[in-house]
């Protein structure tokens, strides 16, 4: 490997870098080159880089997403690279013609990094632990932004976060294939789409990610805890986040069928509209606040009469179409009556419904 960290160049103050990319290109804007990891080790092997790199940020080596980029290059080299670029300036690029048998080399004068310091720093300290051999399987795209476009570029980069709409785990859920099969399945007179940002479908109601995990919470037992576990957004993104739980199992499984999604929707939404017609002073006084507060509870103490086993028989025995619409109403009142009065018994008293209503312990307690 024939990469040098030479002196400082006479432009900038930068370092100078010799590189010998794989493949190489001079764009409008400078220079978009894939090169072999080991290669930017030089970079950020100094404790000074930052420093030297004018970079924004030194090593953030207590940072997760530092230590997991540093895990990925460690049990799969060939997918550090895949996503993610290392942007540099550079005050000029010069390829130096080949010679002999050896390829190409470009030059890099006046090296600052725009970004992607953590990545040069987890290559640089990889260079030192792991096999060259093996760090040979990581290719990093480095993007060298030369001339005027440094201002531009390091403006932008230092702004990118207010321009980027994080992941969070519900844009992941498309790797479970089980809520691929069912988003795929047929859903008649309606479709259902995981993604955030997704409303109305070309054929007619689509159901939201949220809804269905919730009306199948509802439907669930033999306890409230998944129905608790699933009542904040907080929650939601929790059990979303772990595919490999029994509780993520319990819901999203092989079995899964429209027709049973669908009922468990109709049934949860039956329930809130009985709740949500009860006069505002009944949730608004005294043990009544359990409706406010804990609304999952009272829906899911509602649906207990359902079959839930039978949820997704498509030529059931039990009337779905007949009991959602006409008994799961009376159901949801006599269980806010019921649950209230015990809720009084139990924990008698004015207290912070706020505070006491929601949780599980509480729940558990008054559904037994």
């Amino acid at each position: 490997m024939s990469v040098m960290l030479q002196s400082e160049s006479m432009f900038s103050g930068g370092p100078s870098i010799c590189l010998r990319p794989l493949r190489k290109a001079h764009m409008t804007r400078g220079w978009v080159l894939e090169v072999p990891a080991a290669e930017l080790a030089p970079l950020a092997a100094e404790v000074n880089a930052p420093r030297r790199l004018r970079a924004r940020r030194g090593f953030l080596y207590d940072s997760d997403r530092t230590q997991a980029l540093a895990r990925l290059l460690e049990e799969s080299p060939g997918d550090f690279g895949a996503v993610g670029a290392i942007v540099l300036g550079a005050d000029e690029v010069c390829p130096v013609p080949a010679v002999g048998h050896f390829s190409e080399l470009v030059r890099v004068d006046g090296v600052e990094c725009i970004d992607g310091l953590q990545r040069l720093r987890v290559i640089a300290d990889a260079c030192e632990t792991l096999d060259p051999s093996y760090l040979a399987r990581s290719v990093v795209r480095v993007d060298i932004v030369v001339g005027a476009e440094r201002a531009r570029a390091r403006r932008l980069h230092d702004t990118a976060d207010s321009f980027v709409n994080d992941r969070n785990n519900q844009d992941r859920l498309l790797c479970c294939p089980n809520i691929n099969r069912l988003m795929n399945a047929n859903w008649e007179r309606g479709t259902f789409d995981p993604r955030r940002g997704v409303t109305l479908g070309p054929r007619g109601r689509t159901y939201s990610m949220v809804e269905v995990t919730r009306a199948l919470a509802c439907l669930s037992g033999p306890g409230p805890e998944l129905a608790h576990a699933v009542s904040t957004r907080a929650g939601l993104e929790a059990l979303w986040g772990d595919m490999a739980s029994e509780s993520y199992h319990t819901l999203f499984h092989a079995g899964l069928e429209p027709v049973g999604v669908v009922r468990a929707v109709e049934a949860w939404q039956a329930a809130h509209e009985a709740l949500a017609d009860l006069p505002a002073a009944r949730s608004a006084k005294g043990h009544g606040h359990l409706i406010q507060y804990a609304p999952e509870l009272i829906c899911w103490e509602a649906c207990r009469f359902l079959p839930r086993e039978r949820l997704h028989d498509s030529a059931p025995v039990f009337r779905w179409d007949k009991a959602i619409p006409l008994d799961v109403r009376t159901a949801t009142l006599e269980a806010a009556d019921r649950l209230i009065a015990r809720y009084e018994s139990l924990v008698p008293g004015m207290h912070q419904y706020v505070k006491k209503a929601p949780q599980l312990s509480l729940w558990r307690e008054l559904v037994r």
